[in-house]
């Protein structure tokens, strides 16, 4: 992204609308021919809005220390039941959640970059929700540790207060700073590290249980340890790439206009959002075999019109991106053949590799969309 800073005037009440001040410096981004001035580029950082905020965490502690007294318990265990751990997850969680939602509408309009104001509240439900999924599961696993490391500690009341309160204010300042350094953009790595992490960490959970001699969606069955785990994976990534995809065509209709491939393909990616959305909601247990067996059978099929149609569908497609797009629909049908036909792959490497061709060849598809959105030139503007 080129950098490069400018003087510029602004009319005076433009300066009043933004409380500008002569000499601040602010951030700008040009996007279809408009300027975008953010008037707070010098607390581009965290924006708490100071004492409340820290009334709000404190509340929290205290919280705590009303549900130790009604449970009559003067010392507090770090995890378990009724433990630190677990209100931490619960209360302080959800002043994270609230953190985010606050701090991600005060940053809508650098997120949305333009587009219509509308596009925020389609998408405000769906990020919150992906992140307060992610928060929770990054404070599970976070606590899961401490019980590792502590095993068996426990505390007095009032310095459990103290760590409770402490936990609350890091994880608000955390899911604030995020929210206001969000951007469209981070969409499709957050889609990547999820649907990875996910599986890997699955894939770790089960190691001992042999999951690889029966096949990929083994995973996600009861017969799975922590099967949820891999299930809620596929539908919180299957959530963001559904709102990724309304961002990128939103974008792409401001950019480019309305027309029917547009159209087509946005409604091919959304199903398959909501396809891979529905192979984490039905497991491949007795009572959902032949639905999740349909369903992901249906990904197959998405995917190859996806790679057959890209030619048409895609606006300004690059050779290099036509080439790879045949290049990996080829390898799936060798790879088909090398299965279904001959026997030679098993299931499990079969599943394997044609989800990481398919995963791939999406993201380079989400790729090439996002650079015809184009990306915009950051300026700082000292304001005379």
């Amino acid at each position: 992204m080129k950098e490069k800073t400018v003087l510029i005037e602004l009319p005076e009440e433009v300066s009043q609308a933004l409380n500008l001040e002569k000499g601040q410096t602010v951030e700008a981004r040009l996007h279809n021919n408009q300027l975008i001035i953010n008037g707070n580029a010098e607390a581009s950082g965290l924006r708490l809005e100071g004492w409340h905020w820290w009334v709000l965490n404190i509340l929290v502690g205290v919280g705590f220390w009303g549900y130790q007294s009604a449970l009559k318990l003067t010392q507090a265990a770090l995890t378990g039941t009724n433990s630190i751990a677990t209100y931490t997850i619960v209360v302080a969680g959800l002043v994270g959640v609230l953190t985010f939602l606050v701090s991600f509408y005060r940053n809508r309009k650098l997120f949305l970059d333009g587009l219509p104001n509308k596009l925020f509240w389609r998408v405000l439900l769906p990020i919150s929700l992906a992140f307060a999924v992610v928060l929770a599961l990054v404070l599970t696993g976070f606590f899961w540790l401490m019980g590792l490391l502590f095993n068996g500690a426990s505390f007095d009341i009032f310095t459990a207060i103290i760590i409770v309160t402490v936990f609350s204010f890091a994880i608000s300042i955390g899911m604030a700073r995020v929210a206001e350094s969000l951007r469209a953009s981070w969409l499709t790595s957050l889609f990547t590290v999820i649907i990875i992490s996910g599986v890997v960490i699955a894939m770790a959970t089960n190691s001992s249980r042999q999951w690889w001699q029966v096949n990929l969606s083994f995973l996600g069955t009861q017969q799975a340890y922590a099967s949820w785990q891999f299930n809620l994976t596929l539908m919180l990534a299957a959530l963001i790439l559904f709102v990724l995809v309304d961002y990128l065509f939103s974008a792409l209709v401001e950019r480019l206009g309305r027309s029917r491939r547009l159209l087509i393909l946005r409604i091919l990616l959304s199903a398959l959002a909501i396809d891979l959305g529905a192979v984490g909601y039905f497991p491949n247990d007795a009572a959902y075999h032949q639905i999740h067996t349909d369903v992901a059978g249906y990904l197959v099929y998405i995917i190859i019109a996806l790679i057959i149609g890209v030619r048409w569908l895609v606006p300004k497609v690059s050779r290099d991106f036509l080439v790879t797009s045949y290049g990996i629909g080829l390898v799936l049908i060798v790879l088909e053949i090398l299965y279904q036909g001959i026997g030679y792959l098993s299931l499990t490497a079969f599943e394997m590799s044609a989800f990481i061709l398919a995963f791939t060849w999406l993201v380079i598809l989400i790729g090439q969309l996002e650079a015809l959105i184009g990306s915009d030139d950051l300026t700082e503007l000292y304001l005379v």
